[in-house]
């Protein structure tokens, strides 16, 4: 679908069909709306479909990690967390080993 079609409700034949319509060249307001708004609606699910696509293509690579109590991990650190001016480049950006105390608390959505 172009931007266009998006914004006016058609697709575009000829150049003339690029100037700006006026109310009276319209057939109906109502039958105007309507098509307008199947397609906002046919275009949000394709944008829902393509992002529910991408995201389980990305989620095949990714790895899930479960911690239990008592393990210890690596803290990788970003740079913004640290106080202004302590961070330069070629600096550290984990800690050490820190032992895994509990799971964190789930909070509903």
């Amino acid at each position: 679908m172009s931007p266009f079609e998006f914004v006016h409700g058609y697709k575009p034949r000829k150049l003339i069909d690029l100037i700006c319509i006026t109310h009276h060249t319209r057939v109906s307001e109502s039958a105007f709306a309507s098509r307008v708004h199947d397609l906002h609606k046919e275009a949000s699910k394709k944008i829902q479909y393509n992002n529910a696509h991408y995201k389980s293509y990305v989620d095949l690579h990714r790895r899930h990690l479960e911690f239990n109590k008592g393990d210890y991990i690596m803290i990788q650190i970003r740079p913004e967390r640290f106080p202004p001016g302590t961070i330069k480049k070629l600096h550290a950006r984990s800690t050490g080993l820190f032992k895994f105390l509990r799971k964190p608390i789930q909070m509903p959505v």
